[in-house]
């Protein structure tokens, strides 16, 4: 579960905006991840503020969207929780997508947990910043909050018949208490607007007309291409390769070897092209002469695999995740019985977005532009194979073009670092199905 624990040090932070308008941040213990941590998954995250919501002058709403967007609409889903409680339109409120950042909390996408994780969390923070435009409406027309509503982005006075935006209230906001995260009163379902409706994804117009939005649309200044051919079994590494007559080629800057980092799992051997343009990198991979040290993992097989699996079946598990009632008393009484065993070969796991990273690796930093279910994964892996802290490195976060569990793993965002290490280059990038 990737949600976020509202405890006690929970509670709300309101800033101004430039421009007017103010900035609402919830600050939160993400506890499930700093346990994680503490048996270690990385540094512990200190408490910090997340900047989930801007409402600007003129009443309009900016909402980050903190996980990873796929295709399975978690940019809209998770903003809309928290836009409901905070009780405007849906067409008022812009959808931004959050870099990674510890101030977040947990941001991943795997095992359908981003709604139950972030349920409770989002809406809080909407509804604390609904209780916050209130109370400062409250204060400047000296009426109990008790006879305010809110709708539209605004709050009511129906003994008055006075509204006010919350864009209006900014000021007067920002001199207010805000609420403890944990008490604020949610909505009844029966009230909702936003959540349950049928809307629009919020990058559908981009994705139509082409605007750039997944990772392997990332451009920076100066950035070179690579391809990177990797070697046919885990753990093998290159024998000998024509380094020296790839050079040569139009448009080639550099052609490395790239050796397995020890310790990093998502780490592999193989040769990296790089050259002024994909196009120009990929022709010269169809000239490329490399030979591998295999290794042990040579002998795997589907085949020996399946075997290896039969004859495991019928043992206990060596790990059992629950048990429910008894199965052995249940099948020793039935009347009839069915067994059978199903397997599937192992098969290319290739998404429609090719794998891809853009990468920069300057002066003890890192900056990444890419797409990844498992963002902070990503971080550890690319600062353990550089020999760099985990806080060094930077990952803005794009749209995914699809995945199915591939991009849980970062090995291709590893392979762009240690390219744009090894050649020196201000930014690298392995696009377009340039991986195997």
């Amino acid at each position: 579960m990737s949600g976020a624990v509202l405890d006690r040090r929970s509670f709300l932070r309101i800033s101004a905006l430039a421009g007017g308008g103010l900035v609402i941040a919830a600050y939160f213990d993400p506890i499930p991840d700093l346990l994680a941590q503490g048996r270690g998954g990385g540094p512990l995250v200190p408490l910090v503020p997340n900047a989930f919501i801007k409402v600007h002058a003129d009443g309009k709403v900016t909402i980050i969207g903190k996980n990873p967007e796929i295709g399975q609409g978690v940019k809209n889903t998770l903003p809309m929780l928290i836009a409901e409680e905070l009780d405007v339109d849906w067409k008022d409120v812009t959808v931004e997508q959050g870099d990674l950042d510890p101030k977040y909390g947990a941001q991943s996408a795997g095992g359908s947990t981003a709604v139950p994780g972030n349920w409770t969390p989002m809406r809080q923070i909407g509804a604390a910043a609904r209780q916050t435009f209130v109370a400062a409406a409250a204060a400047q027309w000296n009426v109990p909050e008790s006879e305010l509503t809110t709708a539209s982005g605004k709050v009511l006075h129906a003994a008055s018949r006075r509204s006010i935006g919350y864009g209006e209230l900014a000021e007067k906001a920002m001199t207010m208490t805000p609420p403890d995260l944990a008490t604020v009163k949610l909505k009844d379902p029966k009230d909702y607007k936003i959540i349950g409706q049928r809307l629009t994804g919020v990058d559908n117009d981009k994705i139509v007309t082409g605007k750039p939005l997944f990772g392997i649309d990332a451009r920076v200044p100066g950035m070179l291409y690579a391809v990177f051919q990797r070697a046919p079994v885990f753990g093998s590494k290159v024998a000998t390769a024509n380094v020296d007559e790839l050079k040569a080629l139009p448009g080639i800057k550099h052609v490395v070897v790239i050796e397995p980092v020890q310790g990093v799992a998502e780490s592999f051997g193989g040769v990296a092209i790089v050259g002024d343009s994909w196009w120009l990198a990929n022709q010269a991979r169809q000239k490329l002469k490399v030979t591998w040290n295999d290794g042990p993992n040579a002998a795997d097989s589907s085949e020996a695999f399946t075997a290896k699996a039969a004859e495991l079946a019928p043992k206990f598990p060596a790990q059992a995740a629950r048990k429910d009632g008894d199965f052995d008393g249940a099948i020793a009484t039935a009347a009839k019985t069915a067994e059978g065993m199903y397997f599937y070969p192992y098969h290319s796991h290739a998404p429609l977005e090719p794998m891809n990273a853009t990468v920069s690796v300057k002066d003890g930093k890192c900056e990444i532009w890419a797409g990844t279910q498992q963002p902070a994964g990503a971080q550890r892996g690319v600062a353990q194979a550089l020999g760099i802290q985990p806080t060094d490195v930077t990952l803005h976060m794009f749209r995914m073009g699809g995945s199915f569990g591939r991009r849980l793993r970062n090995d291709f965002i590893v392979e762009a670092a240690l390219i744009a290490k090894m050649t020196c280059s201000t930014t690298t990038t392995v696009p377009r199905g340039s991986i195997r």
